[in-house]
């Protein structure tokens, strides 16, 4: 089917050379349907499931047609395009460029899922710390990563000198319910939230903003942005 379709496109080329109204006869648009006809019947499948539309066929069909014709108005141009496809043959599958974008948007997506479980993993292991170590608010300087890193230095200290951690002071900070000073200290990343306090604020931010948010995603949002959250600060 191939070595006939090729036959008709040499065959139309050389017409058009001998014949200057070759383009205006009958001849001409019986042959291009012809081909047409035989380019998208044996068009051959992307291993991708991925249907190929018409509109590409047709560029596709249109490029093969101007090559031909190259091949004999100017053979060497003709001879290092083909070089170039046979390079690119030697090479990675070609792709159609919408498959490929589709394929990419999936890897995106994934990518998007994975960080997004990544935060949350980071803001649970984050208050596990804060809880832990946290002198009632004292150590919550500077921005998260720093607090976490004070932290961490704390426990090794602990336990290699094996002297235990201090404990924390009973004061009302441990309420369950924060003041607007306590949010206010919160927000502005000078204390953390205790793990009562943020079990009740994570419950008030999913009530104030109508069930929007998950309790999940305020939690790996953070306790300065639930804060600033509940202080109705943007």
């Amino acid at each position: 089917m191939n070595d006939l379709r090729n036959l008709l496109l040499d065959c139309r080329a050389a017409l058009r050379r001998a014949d200057a109204a070759f383009d205006d006869g009958p001849l001409r648009p019986r042959l291009d349907k012809t081909i047409i006809a035989m380019s998208t019947s044996g068009a051959a499948r992307s291993e991708i499931a991925e249907p190929q539309s018409f509109t590409a066929q047709q560029v596709a069909y249109a490029w093969q047609q101007a090559a031909r014709e190259l091949h004999f108005s100017h053979p060497a141009l003709y001879a290092e395009l083909g070089e170039r496809v046979r390079e690119r043959l030697q090479g990675e599958m070609l792709v159609d460029p919408s498959t490929e974008l589709l394929r990419v948007q999936a890897q995106l997506r994934e990518a998007h899922a994975a960080n997004a479980a990544l935060q949350k993993e980071l803001a649970a292991l984050r208050g596990a710390l804060a809880d832990a170590v946290a002198l009632d608010g004292a150590d919550a300087r500077g921005s998260d990563a720093e607090c976490a890193q004070r932290r961490v230095a704390l426990l090794v200290r602990a336990a290699t000198r094996g002297l235990g951690l201090p404990k924390p002071r009973a004061t009302r900070d441990s309420a369950l319910a924060p003041s607007r000073d306590q949010l206010q200290q919160v927000a502005d990343g000078a204390a953390p939230f205790s793990a009562t306090q943020r079990e009740w604020c994570i419950g008030e931010a999913v009530a104030r903003t109508a069930f929007e948010r998950t309790p999940e995603q305020l939690l790996a949002d953070g306790d300065r942005a639930l804060a600033r959250l509940l202080l109705g600060v943007g």
